[in-house]
């Protein structure tokens, strides 16, 4: 279960039920729990100001920019427009205590991409890891040494 600090609980609760997250039970002002899918999630009271802090909390979307426009219409504060880095779209806003939400769109075909990149980088790093030589070039000089065929040592 995640745990989000809010100066006001009962605002809070408003706020995400707007987003659409099904309210599990509510203790009014002390407590308010919620469930999207799987994932649980407490509203907990605080009497500090949070300062502007960002939790992690992403939310993959299908559509990203329906959900943009029909949050934007009741009046969520989005910190930015929606932006694609190059693995999909996303978009960012507070809740009531300032905690800082993400929505993303991923791009299947870019992560996909991306992770095949990281794959075949990996790869070519392992073989030069293993491909060391000690460098002396004498006969028999790198017994335990792990040349390449064309390395001018024997070993």
């Amino acid at each position: 279960m995640l745990i989000l600090l809010e100066p006001d609980v009962d605002k809070a609760a408003e706020f995400y039920e707007k987003l659409g997250f099904q309210k599990r039970f509510q203790i009014k002002g002390q407590w308010a729990e919620f469930a999207l899918g799987d994932v649980k999630f407490g509203l907990c009271p605080t009497s500090q100001e949070l300062p502007e802090h960002h939790t992690g909390i992403v939310l993959e979307v299908s559509d990203l920019n329906k959900i943009y426009n029909e949050l934007k219409q009741q009046g969520v504060p989005f910190i930015n427009e929606p932006k694609s880095p190059e693995h999909g779209i996303m978009v960012s806003f507070k809740d009531p205590g300032n905690n800082i939400i993400d929505l993303y769109q991923p791009t299947p075909e870019k992560v996909r991409e991306i992770v095949e990149k990281i794959k075949q980088e990996t790869e070519k790093q392992d073989l030069n890891d293993n491909d060391q030589c000690c460098g002396s070039k004498k006969p028999g000089s790198c017994a335990d040494c792990s040349c390449s065929d064309d390395c001018n040592c024997i070993n």
